[in-house]
């Protein structure tokens, strides 16, 4: 037959793909092993383990990797899987032999299992984790995490997540450890839960995401090193705690929340950005605002809600009260329109000299019908240079207070409006809208006005 027949060709083409295939399934098992490990570490835990069926190099390789990542699933609940599951993780733990973990990650219910995920846990802390991440549910009250995770030098983040009381031991330090995240944890009382804090010479992050404080009175957070906190009190609980917060390197606090907690801070200086989300109404919650917000009079970047506002604006005594923010440049709207007509918002522009970026993320309202700006703020005339405003539908009342700001803004460079999604289609209108404001006299001759 023709060497250079199709027939052949075809068949030559098929052995050099399988020795091209071949040639690249030697080179990927040449690989030294810590090289194969990364590799497998972009799998999750269960893919790798099935790994080791493709030969007796890699028979035991992924037991080395350096992530463990462990999720109970929903077809995992049964009794068959569970045991699997089980299975699993004591086998990952028990032939690892003296590797170290870089992460440790387990989410899974407790049931009858507390002896067996407490081994895993010291096992974790054992192999100098860094990185320990515990999503546990549990079913009764009477678990308690190993002594030795709360001596651990070598972890450096913690996430912890379980709806139940954190039983703390007497002696709590972790040297290393930057980030700290505690989500539905019931803090026990107010000394374990100070212990607990002050264990913590190093920590950069805490979040607090919605944890009952129903057992605490007065709590301090203590932490030379910190520069974020992140507080969501969402629940309805009856909470009624003082929370004092000493932060000399503190740059970033959000909080989000019903407010029921006194949270005050002792040497404020430092903060630099804050974002704020009040929920509620109520004299109590007003009062706590208005204290809050005082706070943080300090910083140059504030993000707030119209909720917000709706706390200040509560009382008109409170309104009196606001304080000077010396040094706030960028106030930053979201989640909602922003009522022009409040109060609390004029007085906070009155009180920031320095003002000279505005975002209104979420839009404007009005809720008087005969607005108008009494006093111009003193950073309209010398400070405020950028205006952005979302959600823009090309009411009147809208038109109104973008033409209002344009004319008593004196150093205006640029404003920014956004369209809002639900007045797609409706070219002609924004059309006229646009062309209107574009002809409207303004304060800065400099002023450029985009739409998008």
């Amino acid at each position: 037959m023709d060497q250079g027949s199709p027939i052949n060709d075809s068949k030559t083409q098929e052995l050099s793909k399988e020795h091209s295939m071949n040639k690249g399934r030697n080179k990927l098992c040449n690989l030294p092993d810590i090289v194969l490990q990364h590799i497998l570490s972009f799998l999750g835990t269960k893919d790798a383990v099935r790994t080791s069926v493709l030969s007796k190099r890699w028979l035991y390789l992924w037991v080395s990797m350096p992530n463990l990542n462990f999720i109970q699933g929903p077809s995992e609940m049964n009794d068959w899987n569970r045991n699997l599951f089980m299975n699993l993780v004591e086998r990952a733990l028990v032939l690892r032999k003296s590797s170290n973990v870089q992460k440790f990650s387990l989410s899974c219910d407790v049931f009858c299992d507390a002896c067996s995920i407490n081994s895993w846990v010291f096992s974790a802390v054992r192999h100098k984790v860094q990185v320990l991440d515990l999503c546990l549910f549990l079913n009764e009250e009477s678990f308690v995490l190993p002594r030795s995770l709360f001596t651990c030098e070598s972890i450096k983040v913690l996430n912890l997540q379980m709806c139940y009381n954190l039983r703390l031991p007497s002696s709590i330090f972790f040297p290393s450890l930057k980030i700290l995240t505690l989500k539905h944890i019931v803090f026990p009382d107010d000394q374990s839960t100070q212990r607990l804090f002050s264990g913590c010479p190093v920590l950069e992050e805490l979040t607090l995401d919605n944890c009952y404080w129903e057992n605490i009175n007065a709590i301090s957070i203590s932490a030379p090193m910190l520069k974020s906190l992140v507080i969501y009190d969402l629940l309805d609980s009856e909470s009624r705690c003082q929370v004092i917060i000493f932060g000399m390197s503190l740059k970033f606090f959000v909080y989000e929340g019903r407010l029921k907690n006194d949270y005050r801070f002792c040497n404020p200086l430092s903060l630099v950005e804050a974002c704020i989300n009040v929920d509620g109404r109520q004299i109590e919650v007003a009062y706590h605002a208005n204290k809050l917000i005082k706070e943080l009079s300090n910083v140059e970047s504030l993000v707030l809600t119209p909720q917000t506002f709706e706390a200040l604006d509560y009382k008109e005594e409170f309104i009196a009260h606001l304080p000077k923010f010396h040094n706030l440049t960028h106030l930053e709207f979201y989640m909602g329109f922003v009522d022009m007509a409040s109060g609390a918002l004029m007085k906070v522009f009155q009180n920031s000299p320095c003002l000279a970026s505005l975002e209104l993320n979420g839009g404007i309202e009005l809720t008087k019908e005969d607005w108008k700006l009494d006093h111009v703020p003193p950073c309209f005339l010398t400070q405020l240079k950028t205006i952005k405003i979302g959600d823009f539908l090309g009411t009147e009342e809208e038109v109104l207070v973008v033409r209002t700001l344009l004319q008593n803004t004196a150093v205006l460079e640029r404003m920014v409006i956004s369209w809002s999604k639900e007045f797609s289609g409706q070219d002609q209108k924004q059309k006229a809208v646009n062309d209107h404001l574009l002809t409207v006299p303004k304060g800065s001759l400099n002023c450029v006005i985009s739409f998008s």
